[in-house]
């Protein structure tokens, strides 16, 4: 989190604007805890074959319930934190599906 200060969004008190800011923070940091302590040990299996029964990336599986929570709280996490060198091993080791191949994509 950059140490600018920001404003909340209209609508939004300064009291519940700090509470999120200080969730998001945390919660960042449960993040990164889970991937130096586990997954970057053994990287979670992705996503269309942890749940090959719901390969199709459009499914609603994958925007709520469990496929979500698998992505945004695995998956993404090792993407987001691997190194260069280990994301590369693990993108040869599991190619994506052609549905998939936009998940592997950096910016």
């Amino acid at each position: 989190m950059t140490s600018e200060k920001i404003e909340p969004p209209d609508g939004v008190s300064v009291e519940d604007w700090h509470a999120y800011l200080k969730h998001k923070k945390e919660w960042e940091e449960m993040l990164i805890q889970r991937f130096e302590n586990e997954l970057q040990f053994s990287p979670p299996l992705p996503p269309w074959l942890k749940y090959s029964e719901y390969a199709d990336s459009d499914s609603l599986f994958w925007r709520m319930g469990d496929g979500e929570s698998y992505l945004s709280d695995y998956f993404d996490v090792y993407l987001k934190y691997a190194s260069e060198f280990d994301l590369h091993e693990y993108k040869q080791k599991y190619p994506a599906p052609k549905d998939w191949e936009a998940y592997y994509q950096t910016d």
